[in-house]
């Protein structure tokens, strides 16, 4: 303490004053840094870790095993896509013979690239079946292809002024042909049919059978 009644102690109290009724004492509050950051923080820190190889192996073997029932799945879908359509042409044909006859009208199948149609004959022109809602127009799923040989000639889909066509007659005839649906995975199915008008529907490749 000074004669002027100010005292020191160091940097840590840097002052004091005496005023005669009390004194007054200025602290340091400042903290070292090592003070502040402490050994124990109040949010702890987040420890990342990697993978372990036998994780990566698990979650590999899971990705091949969705991707391969993805694949069959596609694949499986396309097949039955194929045989519904090659088993529709084959009923649809047969169902119009049976048609033809009873009614006594002249009906024929019409491919396009896109698709196929029933005609009927009125007067000299083929027209349009209409209001026969399974002798409709219809289109092929685009994923299918679709080749036609009418009495040992192959033809072409493309020709809109001579349309290739199956005809269907009242008499039970019918144009002798072959017709060949596949799909984009190498997967084919034959129609056959003959002047008498008997069908047969078959794989490609394997023995016929005239029960579909």
């Amino acid at each position: 303490m000074s004669a002027t009644g100010i005292c020191s102690n160091g940097d840590d109290v840097p002052a004091c004053a005496d005023t005669g009724q009390s004194v007054v004492l200025r602290v340091n509050t400042r903290l070292p840094a090592r003070t502040l950051a402490g050994s124990h923080p109040r949010h702890p820190v987040a420890v990342c870790r990697g993978f372990t190889l036998l994780e990566l192996l698990v979650v590999l073997l899971i990705i091949g095993i969705i991707v391969s029932f993805a694949t069959l799945s596609v694949g499986q879908h396309a097949s039955r896509a194929l045989q519904d359509e090659a088993k529709r042409i084959h009923s649809l044909l047969r169902l119009a013979g049976e048609e033809s006859v009873l009614q006594g009208r002249e009906l024929a199948m019409q491919f396009n690239p896109e698709g196929y149609l029933f005609v009927t004959l009125e007067g000299a022109d083929w027209v349009p079946v209409e209001k026969d809602r399974l002798l409709r127009e219809r289109e092929l799923p685009p994923d299918l292809t679709l080749s036609l040989v009418l009495e040992d000639v192959e033809v072409d889909l493309h020709d809109s002024e001579n349309p290739p066509r199956i005809f269907v007659l009242s008499s039970g005839e019918m144009t002798p042909f072959a017709l060949e649906l596949g799909n984009l995975e190498g997967e084919a199915y034959t129609l056959q049919g003959d002047f008498t008008g008997k069908l047969t529907l078959a794989r490609t490749g394997e023995a016929d059978d005239g029960n579909w």
